[in-house]
């Protein structure tokens, strides 16, 4: 493409009032690519009435710096071209609802023939298209008091293809060979539109890769990209040969698609008892939503927060689209910045209901779009929970994994501190506390032959006897585990508890074992982990309080068991004060970082040993 210059046009009387076109317009001081999504649906739709397959639609969007003499431009080329009729009968046209179509019975892109025209008469300096057809040349456009009329001079002008190409600044080189050879038998045409210096760009440079990138993901663009062919020039030199949307990765387990067929009737989004809205008749049948997923969410991860949404869709191309943050209520939202989708609604199409806007952005507001939307939203929710549920189950088997790494901490210190502990609580588990039984056959101690005084120097061979001089084993530390996990004697069987159980559980079979589960189902602790999660300090501190629970019981029962079973309030008081007052001291040694730190790695403990 070659630098465009600013042309003089002979002004004709707009078919409808100025005025009107300005209330209009106001409406349509959009976007770069919103406007450029509404000049490929014009191309594509002149190759639908050309009889052109999708394979061989040619689209081509030029963009130009500005230089000191120049000002930038924004082009769209396409090779089907426009005579003297065409702009006559459709473009001069507004708000004409079968202008695409030109009398024929095909199904095309635009809608009420305005969002091209607006783009071109709103958001530039001056604008105009160069068209061919038939060996004739047209200039029509928009100047910069917005009147639209031909160059002067050039209304259906005779001039070969050579000369026109050169005079819409197309290189002969960019062209397709089958095209060019079409464009040389007279057997095609082509129409190349040119905004000049574009508003809402600051300085000369045109942002040709922002402008693209957005283009790609526009609601309008995404259909039509997906079938034709589009290149990309910038500064004449090409971009790209294939602008589109790249494939959306489905979720792992989510792959879909999801299927609804909306009912008949559908309930009535005012809640009025019993009142339905119908959605289908004879004349438009019954619509459809398609929901899909994406690996990742929308907005993170390079996705466009665009294709987090609801597409609309008419007899051909979006008719609306609309994000999950408009489209209504959604439980659960944060699910749903995963899911994409297309809606098919034939009967919003019927001119009865007066459901489609102008600029084709959203719905008109009525009871049936409304209901429809709430009906969507409430699909998109059944898909959306299915996906929570998905992500609670494995947030749990995460917070399960993290929870018994920090148990495995606790543990390894309990086992090394744990008999210091009772070492000191109940004096030592050095030689053995029992006493010997009475000799059978010798002397029991003392003098007489049975004599009940034990420790003497007794002679039989009695199983007590003695001194006691047979150590009994040091006392063993419990096992502690998280409810859910597997009972050690009996793998596959997990062993779980309810909110009703206590935060510290045994079963009778885990008593002689030994072993302690923490109850991971109390409310406090799903509380904490819901609210600061597990990786806190809060929920750390929590595991410690149970093994201090632990450690209190431990020694009451032991500690009862040595002095034959009877403890006084005064002693069981004092022995909780004096193993909490231990366990913490030793706590804030050995496990500082474990209890205080805001995050805890650790790896630094592996092989850290208690004193």
């Amino acid at each position: 493409m070659t630098q465009s210059v600013l042309l003089n046009f002979k002004e004709e009387q707009n078919l409808y009032h100025d005025n009107t076109l300005d209330i209009l317009g106001g409406a349509f001081n959009f976007s770069h690519e919103k406007g450029l999504a509404e000049w490929l649906k014009n191309s594509v739709d002149a190759y639908r009435r050309a009889g052109e397959s999708d394979k061989d639609q040619y689209i081509i969007f030029g963009f130009t710096d500005g230089t000191s003499d120049n000002p930038p431009v924004i082009e769209c080329t396409d090779f089907v071209g426009m005579d003297l009729v065409d702009i006559e009968k459709a473009f001069k046209w507004w708000g004409d609802p079968d202008a695409a179509k030109r009398g024929k019975k095909i199904r095309v892109y635009g809608g009420h023939g305005n969002g091209g025209k607006f783009y071109m008469r709103q958001m530039f300096q001056q604008s105009y298209f160069i068209t061919y057809k038939t060996g004739k040349i047209n200039i029509f456009g928009f100047n910069e008091n917005r009147k639209y009329g031909f160059a002067n001079g050039i209304k259906d002008k005779k001039v070969s293809i050579d000369e026109a190409l050169k005079m819409a600044g197309i290189n002969k080189l960019l062209i397709p060979n089958s095209i060019l050879r079409k464009l040389e038998h007279g057997e095609t045409g082509f129409t190349v539109v040119k905004g000049i210096r574009p508003k809402k760009i600051v300085g000369n440079k045109l942002p040709v890769f922002r402008i693209c990138e957005k283009l790609k993901y526009h609601p309008q663009a995404r259909s039509p990209l997906k079938y034709c062919n589009v290149s990309v020039l910038y500064n004449g030199k090409i971009l790209t040969n294939s602008l589109r949307m790249e494939e959306i990765e489905p979720m792992e387990g989510f792959e879909g698609p999801y299927l609804f067929d909306i009912p008949e009737l559908i309930d009535s989004s005012t809640g009025e008892n019993g009142k339905k809205i119908k959605m289908s008749h004879d004349k438009y049948e019954e619509g459809s939503l398609v929901l899909k997923t994406s690996a990742q969410p929308f907005g993170r991860g390079g996705k466009k927060p665009e294709l987090n949404c609801v597409d609309i869709v008419g007899e051909i191309g979006v008719i609306a689209s609309y994000n999950m943050q408009q489209i209504g209520f959604l439980k659960y939202y944060p699910q749903a910045q995963y899911i994409y989708g297309e809606c098919k609604c034939p009967i919003l199409e019927d001119v009865d209901y007066d459901c489609v806007q102008n600029d084709r952005e959203k719905l008109v507001t009525n009871e049936r779009t409304d209901s429809l939307l709430k009906w969507i939203s409430e699909k998109i929710d059944e898909v959306a929970e299915k996906i929570a549920e998905r992500d609670a189950k494995q947030e749990e088997e995460k917070n399960i994994r993290a929870t018994d790494e920090f148990n495995q901490i606790l543990n390894k210190w309990k086992n090394q501190f744990m008999s210091k502990l009772f070492a000191e609580v109940l004096g030592g588990p050095g030689k053995g506390s029992s006493t010997g039984g009475e000799g059978e056959d010798g002397s029991g101690g003392g003098t007489n032959h049975e004599s009940e005084e034990k420790g003497g120097l007794g002679s039989g061979q009695g199983k007590g006897g003695g001194d006691g001089e047979e150590k009994k084993k040091g006392l063993r530390a419990p096992m502690v585990l998280l409810s859910g996990q597997e009972d050690p004697e009996y793998p596959g069987s997990p062993v779980t508890f309810s909110d009703r159980h206590f935060a510290v559980e045994q079963r009778q079979q885990d008593v002689e074992r030994g072993l302690y589960w923490i109850n991971l189902e109390k409310p406090m602790a799903k509380k904490l982990i819901d609210k600061y999660g597990v990786d806190s300090p809060r929920w750390r501190n929590y595991l410690f309080q149970r093994y201090v629970d632990i450690f209190t019981k431990e020694t009451i029962y032991r500690l009862a068991k040595k002095e034959g079973g009877t403890l006084t309030a005064e002693q069981v008081d004092y022995e909780i004060m004096r193993v909490a007052s231990l366990v913490y001291d030793k706590a804030t040694i050995d496990l500082e970082d474990f209890l205080l730190g805001e995050k805890y790695n650790n790896s630094s403990d592996e092989n850290t040993e208690i004193e």
